[in-house]
């Protein structure tokens, strides 16, 4: 075989281990797009369906539903800022903690969530352990591992009401801005939500 042919058959076996990789990933991709279509399908149709009567807690519960389907979190929560005890709540729980962690309270300037809200930006954190921000505390008590997570702010009509919380992709890999992007607007969404559906209770309060 002479030299020439040796350099193309190398040429070749490495073009083809490219291609080979160009197909993984766009199929990587058509499925992440195929999931993204799912849940946000999902998503516009319990939009559709809501009124002020409706129990706000179900559509925000749906809400993460999505917002785990779209990034492929294994956890999630919805924290709100109880502002008379100055405290972020875990009001929705997705995951392992859900039973355990639903109701828990702890200083809303702690954390990362704690700094999304104060600083009303979001976070993406790769390796939470190197984090200074991070609550260990919460993972200890509840015999729980976080690896990553993306966390940003829930906010209406220049108020932050709270924060949502997505830990630990199932691929193992870490969030992306693209992620952040995503569940800013599902948070936007629970926002708007959550103030149409205080404002429609304040009115119906002030009418009794």
């Amino acid at each position: 075989m002479s030299t020439a042919d040796a350099r193309l058959i190398r040429f070749l076996q490495q073009e083809n281990a490219r291609l080979k990789d160009e197909k993984h990933l766009l199929t990587d991709e058509v499925q992440a797009l195929r999931r993204y279509v799912r849940a946000l399908r999902k998503l516009q149709q319990t939009v559709q369906r809501f009124t002020p009567e409706q129990d706000i807690l179900a559509l925000l519960d749906r809400t993460m539903q999505s917002a785990l389907e779209l990034l492929d979190a294994t956890d999630g929560s919805l924290m709100l800022i109880d502002e008379e005890t100055d405290e972020l709540v875990f009001v929705l729980v997705h995951g392992a903690g859900r039973e355990t962690m639903t109701g828990h309270r702890f200083d809303r300037r702690k954390g990362i969530a704690g700094w999304v809200a104060e600083h009303v930006e979001p976070a993406i954190v790769g390796n939470v352990r190197s984090d200074a921000r991070f609550l260990s505390e919460l993972d200890e008590r509840f015999d729980f591992v976080t690896r990553s997570l993306v966390a940003v702010p829930l906010g209406a009509r220049g108020r932050v009401l709270g924060v949502i919380e997505l830990l630990n992709k199932r691929s193992g890999e870490g969030f992306t801005e693209d992620d952040a992007s995503l569940l800013s607007i599902l948070a936007t969404l629970s926002a708007s939500a959550l103030d149409y559906a205080a404002s429609a209770l304040a009115e119906t309060e002030g009418k009794a």
